[in-house]
């Protein structure tokens, strides 16, 4: 298992995440991805430093289980940008890892700039 940090490059990839801490899951979508954790669009705010468990919704992908911490929020109406949390990754297994970063290269690939 890895020990994820907030350096690392952040991606807008949008994918459907299920989010819980103890009780009801949530369904949100991912605006940005990185390495070392998440930002989900949701009302349903979870407060900082609380311990999360997520369940990443990949097409053609079995479901990928990962602990995460609630490290941000942004409530609803906030000028800033959409309501969502900012969740870093805790601990996230190699296979786990891999996918993310498969995730990040498909977009970076689908993304590079046109030559001049």
């Amino acid at each position: 298992m890895e020990s994820m940090v907030q350096n690392d490059k952040r991606a807008p990839v949008r994918i459907q995440i299920e989010y819980g801490s103890g009780g009801p899951f949530f369904s949100a979508q991912s605006l940005n991805l990185s390495r070392g954790g998440v930002f989900l669009q949701t009302e349903f705010l979870l407060p900082p430093g609380r311990a999360v468990q997520l369940i990443f919704n990949i097409p053609a992908k079995p479901r990928l289980s990962l602990l995460g911490r609630v490290v941000w929020t942004r409530g609803p109406g906030d000028p800033r940008g959409p309501a969502g949390i900012g969740i870093q990754f805790e601990t996230v297994a190699p296979e786990v890892l891999r996918v993310i970063e498969e995730l990040l290269q498909n977009h970076n690939r689908t993304n590079v700039p046109a030559p001049s």
